[in-house]
């Protein structure tokens, strides 16, 4: 039986941590025990009523860590550092999955040999309202390589992105830990070394649009960032011209244009082709 893991980092988040636990732990797969689920939970030594609320739950999948750290991708990397699954993700407080996104993401590493996989990109608002819902076009390796993703194409969304153990292997989690704003570029670029990442035609999970969140400091995001990438060549840039047509088409045309690189669901067959 495959196993999940999936790290909370969190820190005084007793307004959103009940819902990213329960999105967590209230999986349709999950409860019908077709897999396993590890669930770490790393607070900051949180001062309000965070860690009262996540032992309310009095799950078996819970393991809480609570310390002191410096920051999200110190917190991270203490949970990357012990997960045990097979497929890995991370979703910070006040995220959301749906309730079957591990159905749909076990079959497709399962069966498709996936390593790496990311879904419908969905934001809500403060209420979970879905405010914003868009299919990705494509991936590609040499993008990750000169920082076009999240610059002049969009952020990949962690909260619908999910990975192989495997590519674990490619994380320094010492340089990871120093990381402040762009811990999520650093795991993506080192995953893009060894795997391509494939998209499927559904809605995994989201991200929660409020005030205070460390992705609002893009600045500080993008300086960061700028030492983990290398200078585009002129192919790069020939290349990002055609792709960044194509993001902002149709789900249609998307699909057309990247076949092999998307996956869907077929009625007749019922599965994801």
């Amino acid at each position: 039986m495959k196993k999940f893991s999936i790290i909370t980092p969190c820190l005084n988040a007793e307004k959103y941590i009940e819902e990213t636990i329960r999105s967590v732990i209230e999986q349709t797969s999950v409860l019908a025990n077709k897999f396993e689920l590890e669930y770490i939970i790393c607070d900051g030594k949180s001062t309000d009523k965070t860690i009262a609320i996540i032992n309310s739950f009095e799950s078996k999948h819970i393991k809480i860590i609570s310390e002191q750290d410096s920051g999200l991708y110190a917190a991270l990397t203490k949970g990357l550092r012990i997960v045990s699954g097979d497929i890995i993700a991370y979703l910070n407080a006040g995220d959301y999955y749906n309730k079957y996104a591990f159905d749909v993401v076990g079959e497709i590493f399962d069966k498709k040999k996936a390593h790496w996989l990311t879904g419908y990109s969905v934001t809500y608002n403060e209420q979970f309202h879905i405010v914003d819902c868009r299919l990705p076009y494509r991936y590609r390796k040499r993008f990750f390589n000169c920082g076009y993703y999240g610059t002049k194409l969009p952020f990949i969304q962690q909260e619908s992105t999910f990975w192989s153990s495997s590519l674990n292997e490619l994380i320094d989690c010492n340089y990871l830990s120093t990381l402040k704003y762009a811990g999520d570029f650093y795991l993506w670029s080192q995953f893009s070394k060894a795997q391509e990442l494939k998209i499927v035609e559904s809605y995994l999970g989201g991200f929660r649009k409020h005030q205070g969140q460390i992705s609002e400091n893009l600045t500080a995001y993008y300086k960061e960032m700028q030492y983990l990438v290398v200078q585009p060549n002129l192919s790069d840039f020939v290349l990002y011209c055609l792709d960044k047509g194509l993001w902002y088409l149709p789900s249609k045309i998307k699909k057309t244009f990247n076949q092999n690189g998307i996956f869907r669901f077929n009625h007749e067959l019922q599965e994801w082709i």
